[in-house]
């Protein structure tokens, strides 16, 4: 089966206040290398990738020239919000290619899981990793008093990379920006739309490091092999 192409946004722009220090996470090392290398050199390395757009501030883009051989390479730089940042990097896009957003602080993905996701886009339009939701969830009010109890069978813990048809990503963002709504997640886009999005079952390992705690995590993980 032919590989489907598309293309890779990677942002890599947060400052990762909640990691504390002066380094934002992504840039952190772990195992060796930054953080954000270790998710971005998989996309690197597939041959189905078109062309990356990493969002990013320009004091790190040296980072990840050293791929630029193997792949076309762009920069946009983040805006406030992360919708923001997905918006300035889709500029560099042109046609309608499935466009696969990644989180530059989530290092546990691969190449398959990849494709997974890629397939059901390419089918449905829109499609995100993401895993069950292993807790029970409490709807509160701002007195955290509990208002309702959501079934927990129907909800699902979102991952990235997440899929998006790019002409429905603009779809999504025009309506956003109508409405001065902020979304935090890509496949939100396609639902603001109107149009189907699918979930792919991913792995409980695809963390996205935010704390000093899940550095620690990412690091056994690493130690151990446990990778995806």
């Amino acid at each position: 089966m032919a590989k489907i192409p598309f293309a890779v946004v990677f942002l890599a722009g947060g400052m990762g206040t909640r990691m504390g220090g002066s380094v934002p996470k992504q840039y952190l090392t772990i195992h060796n290398k930054p953080l954000a290398l270790h998710s971005f050199e998989i996309f690197a390395s597939m041959p189905e990738v078109h062309q990356i757009v990493v969002v990013c501030e320009s004091a790190y883009e040296d980072l990840f020239k050293l791929y630029e051989g193997s792949k076309p390479l762009l920069f946009a730089r983040p805006g406030l919000r992360r919708q923001d940042s997905l918006w300035n990097g889709i500029q560099f896009l042109e046609g309608d290619p499935l466009v696969c957003v990644h989180d530059s602080a989530r290092p546990f993905i691969g190449a398959s899981l990849i494709r997974r996701a890629v397939e059901s886009a390419e089918e449905i339009g829109a499609a995100a990793i993401g895993v069950r939701v292993k807790a029970t969830i409490k709807v509160c009010n701002s007195e955290q008093m509990i208002v309702n109890t959501p079934d927990r069978s129907q909800l699902w813990e979102m991952q990235t990379p997440q899929v998006v048809r790019l002409n429905l990503l603009k779809e999504g963002f025009a309506i956003a920006q109508e409405t001065n709504m902020t979304v935090t997640d890509d496949v939100a886009l396609a639902e603001l739309a109107g149009k189907p999005a699918k979930v792919i079952e991913g792995s409980y390992i695809n963390i996205k490091v935010t704390t000093p705690e899940d550095l620690l995590v990412a690091q056994k993980f690493l130690e151990n092999h446990a990778l995806l």
